[in-house]
């Protein structure tokens, strides 16, 4: 027994526990605060492939939260987005198009973008990535895609993939290319980097110029097994099964393609050919609100267009495995299992099937969401029983929530700032900001 306790411990980190237990539906959230405050206990119903129920000993002092009615899940990823981009709104095309460099090229959109260059003019980059990080915080996300490794203040909330948060990796673990893969130059050393995350062939399956991308990134020598690549619009069978074969990962955002192309990747080809996808939410502008959002346009996309071809088991492992191999962070933040990060996110139950009840989720359903250990968000009894007078209100829904953005322990630029400073920055910048729970 002593044995299997400190398996878990080093499972967590930070002296986390999370155990199975069978429990009632009707029975709501509690926490019985202990007298060390270094040493947690989850105690629910655990949703997470490959997942094996550890029974243990709990430790003497331990802070417990009973879970009932709910899920424990390992930290979300959200396997692509352009966090600094998600204080802006909305923006409606006006029109369809073929590929990704016509609409970058209209003037709706260097309009609808000239809020984000001038805030980075005025040095608040620190500002609008937080605020895109609280965005994906309450929804469950505990690491994203989509922070250029030169960014500041990324320390402090959820874990910015390509920042490797806490992680203990090489700077050049993960690396992203946005722009048109022609003008990309240079080599990659793949015995560093582990990851290279693109964009491509974003555009209409009928479009050659999209998906000659594909040829580009063969010539370049840049399609390998550690490739991830973002969109795949204009991908046919064929790019799909050269994908598989050598084990490049796709990564999916049906709503921004569907808003931008009308039509989005043909993921059900992909799953056929035997490609790993990833979900990512790509951006507040064309893309989903939330994660959860996203989860249910892919539903109705997958029931729609492909046949239900995505499993119901599959969405959790789209949010949480398969990404974590995408960006090869499966050494640190794939599940919750020993030698991993104690990133967890708690949902309310909403179907007696988990994989059901995660695509009826709403913000005002996440109950707790910790990063490395660390309760950063969660239902307001709840926050502020163990972190007392520390973290912000915020009203989800008619959901009383507690943020927990200002961080006084870490060395960080800016890191001191509440959301309710970090709010007023932009507001005061930018009349029109996005709604953190639209």
């Amino acid at each position: 027994m002593k044995k299997r306790f400190r398996e878990l411990e080093r499972t967590l980190g930070a002296a986390m526990f999370v155990l199975l237990l069978a429990i009632p539906s009707w029975a709501a959230m509690t926490v019985a605060v202990g007298t060390d405050p270094s040493k947690q206990i989850l105690k629910g119903k655990i949703v997470t492939p490959d997942q094996i129920p550890v029974d243990c000993t709990e430790p003497t002092g331990a802070t417990i939260f009973t879970i009932t009615n709910g899920y424990i899940f390992p930290g979300f990823i959200d396997a692509h987005n352009h966090v600094a981009y998600n204080f802006l709104p909305k923006w409606t095309p006006p029109k369809l198009y073929q590929r990704r460099a016509q609409w970058q090229a209209t003037q709706s959109y260097k309009v609808f973008k000239k809020p984000y260059d001038e805030l980075k003019e005025k040095g608040l980059t620190c500002e609008i990535i937080k605020y895109g990080e609280i965005k994906a915080l309450i929804s469950g996300v505990t690491t994203i895609q989509g922070t250029s490794p030169g960014s500041s203040c990324i320390r402090v909330l959820i874990r910015n993939a390509e920042n490797q948060n806490k992680l203990g990796l090489k700077s050049l673990h993960i690396r992203t290319y946005i722009l048109d893969i022609s003008s990309f130059e240079g080599t990659i050393d793949w015995n560093v980097t582990k990851s290279f995350v693109v964009h491509l062939a974003e555009g209409l399956d009928t479009d050659d110029r999209s998906r000659n991308e594909f040829n580009i990134l063969k010539q370049k020598g840049l399609f390998t097994g550690q490739t991830a690549i973002i969109h795949g619009t204009a991908f046919r069978e064929a790019e799909f099964k050269e994908m598989a074969q050598v084990g490049a990962k796709l990564i999916w955002s049906p709503q921004s393609n569907l808003v931008l192309y009308g039509k989005t990747t043909n993921v059900k080809l992909a799953l056929q050919q035997g490609v790993l996808v990833s979900l990512g939410v790509d951006w507040n502008p064309s893309g989903s609100d939330n994660i959860f959002d996203e989860l249910r346009v892919a539903a109705q996309v997958n029931e729609s267009q492909f046949a239900n071809a995505i499993a119901d088991s599959d969405w959790i492992k789209m949010i949480t495995i398969n990404p974590s191999k995408a960006l090869a962070l499966d050494a640190q933040i794939e599940k919750l299992a020993p030698g991993l990060k104690a990133d967890i996110t708690v949902l309310q139950s909403k179907n007696p099937d988990p994989h059901q009840s995660l695509l009826n989720t709403h913000l005002q359903d996440v109950q707790m969401v910790w990063v490395g250990g660390n309760l950063l968000y969660g239902n307001k009894t709840v926050v502020e029983k163990v972190k007392p007078a520390q973290c912000e209100a915020l009203t989800v829904h008619g959901s009383e929530k507690r943020v927990c953005v200002k961080d006084t322990k870490e060395n960080v630029t800016k890191a001191t700032q509440t959301l309710a400073e970090i709010q007023a920055i932009l507001q005061a910048n930018f009349s029109n900001l996005a709604p953190l729970t639209p």
